[in-house]
């Protein structure tokens, strides 16, 4: 938040310490400081999830990715297409596919850290952590599908299914799983073998996760599910699992990359194109916080059994869905491919008011979770990770 509201200071709509740039090489350069940053919060992610939490909790976790970003697309889009009647019914469908992934980069300071851990039981954290990153790949075929529909594809709905799901999407998590499970594997004999040591371990797995971006992106698939899913794989076999914990190198890899990619957000932010809008912006945020997310984890939660009847544990869950990096990224694609200016005034509007919002309200809101459900069955069986 802070290095999102340094921007705005320094950018060229208040001091101008920071002059603008050219359009096209502004959006070049956010679009590959979204990759990088994604890419290592995807990453971390995945380092910090317990390794059979899937196979653990596989109802829970596959209702609320699947059916919870479906649920969080229409409503999304219903909202936009509620607020403007000028629009198109596929241009309120791709503005709402681009805010619906959980960014894992936001999410991460919410699910992390001392109060995060005091207050917050270890399975809603991992919960929020396993959906952020994997609704942030998931979305990539749920927008190009809209794209499609309106014609800024590369073809028809065959074209779709074969090239952008199957093999930029499904192909994409299989091959990744191997390389992430290949390069956990080697990075567990050389620290068997004493090579490895604490210093050694950051750029390993910071090496892995360009490799697995830069390596899908040549290969034209999708890089966003195939850092996290090939992280994951990564992640199940190190044995040096409590060294990566201990010199906490989650917390270093996105330190690396959050605070520059929101610097650059902040000096970017279209306050004129905002302005224009008059109050429909402040509808925009309030409708999309609210009724987005919310609505469709209660009418999920009878389907997630570690969360049936926990009702606070949904509202902190539906409440801390924050929209950040992974919408800014899936904006510039979209404005660059349908030539729609407003999937990028829109979704940078809505990324910057949950950046703030969010981060107003985490500790607060998980203080009184933690009061509320202290000692009830509320916290039952979720205060174990997996």
């Amino acid at each position: 938040m802070l290095a999102l509201i340094l921007g705005v200071v320094v950018g060229p709509d208040v001091l101008n310490l920071i002059k603008s740039s050219d359009p096209e090489t502004e959006f070049k350069v956010l679009e590959i400081a979204c990759q990088f940053t994604i890419a290592m919060a995807l990453m971390a992610t995945a380092l910090r999830l317990p390794k059979h939490i899937f196979r653990k909790n596989a109802t829970s976790l596959s209702n609320l990715v699947i059916f919870g970003m479906i649920l969080m697309w229409l409503l999304g889009s219903g909202v936009f297409y509620f607020l403007f009647p000028n629009f198109t019914l596929f241009e309120c469908l791709l503005i709402g596919a681009i805010v619906t992934p959980t960014d894992p980069v936001v999410a991460s300071t919410l699910v992390t850290g001392r109060k995060a851990e005091k207050y917050l039981p270890a399975k809603l954290r991992n919960t929020l952590s396993f959906e952020a990153g994997v609704n942030d790949g998931l979305a990539y075929p749920i927008v190009f599908l809209v794209l499609y529909l309106m014609g800024a594809g590369s073809g028809d709905l065959g074209t779709w299914f074969t090239k952008v799901l199957l093999y930029e999407s499904i192909l994409c998590a299989i091959l990744a799983y191997a390389v992430g499970y290949g390069c956990g594997f080697l990075m567990k004999i050389t620290h068997k073998a004493g090579y490895l040591n604490a210093k050694t371990l950051l750029s390993f797995s910071i090496a892995v996760a360009l490799l697995l971006l830069g390596g899908f992106h040549l290969l034209k698939m999708n890089p966003i599910i195939a850092v996290f899913v090939g992280g994951f794989a990564f992640a199940k076999d190190i044995t040096a699992k409590e060294d990566l914990k201990e010199e906490r190198i989650q917390e270093t890899m996105e330190r690396l990359t959050t605070i520059p990619v929101f610097f650059i957000l902040g000096l970017m932010l279209p306050w004129q194109e905002w302005i224009k809008m008059g109050w429909t912006p402040v509808w925009i945020i309030v409708l999309i916080l609210f009724l987005k997310r919310l609505p469709a984890l209660l009418l999920l939660m009878p389907v997630m059994p570690q969360f049936r009847k926990k009702i606070y544990s949904v509202l902190i869950m539906g409440w801390f869905g924050p929209i950040g990096v992974a919408a800014l990224y899936y904006a510039v694609l979209s404005k660059n491919k349908a030539h729609f200016e407003e999937a990028w005034i829109i979704p940078s509007l809505i990324v910057a008011a949950s950046t703030v919002v969010h981060g107003l309200t985490s500790v607060p809101l998980e203080k009184i979770y933690h009061q509320q459900t202290e000692g009830t069955n509320e916290r039952e069986n979720l205060d174990s990770g997996e």
